[in-house]
C-alpha cells in the first residue's frame, strides 16, 4: 500500500532536482513530471476504489448484523 507512495515521493524529489538546475534542464523535465503525474493519477484511482470497497463491505456487515440473516 505504500509502494505507490514512496514511488511518488522518489519522483518528486528527482522532479525538485531538475527544476532547480537552470532552465534548460528544466524543459527536459517534462518527461517525469508526465510519469509523475500518472503515478499520482493511478494512487488517486486506487483510493477512491478502497474507499469504495470499504464504504461497500462496511453496508453490508451493518446490513447483516441488523437484519440478523
Amino acid at each position: 500500500m505504500t509502494a505507490g507512495k514512496v514511488l511518488a515521493h522518489i519522483l518528486a524529489g528527482g522532479l525538485y532536482s531538475f527544476l532547480t538546475k537552470g532552465i534548460f534542464i528544466a524543459v527536459l523535465a517534462f518527461i517525469p513530471l508526465a510519469i509523475f503525474l500518472a503515478v499520482l493519477g493511478l494512487e488517486l484511482a486506487v483510493g477512491l476504489i478502497q474507499s469504495y470497497v470499504f464504504t461497500i463491505l462496511t453496508c453490508s456487515y451493518i446490513n447483516d448484523a441488523i437484519k440478523l440473516h
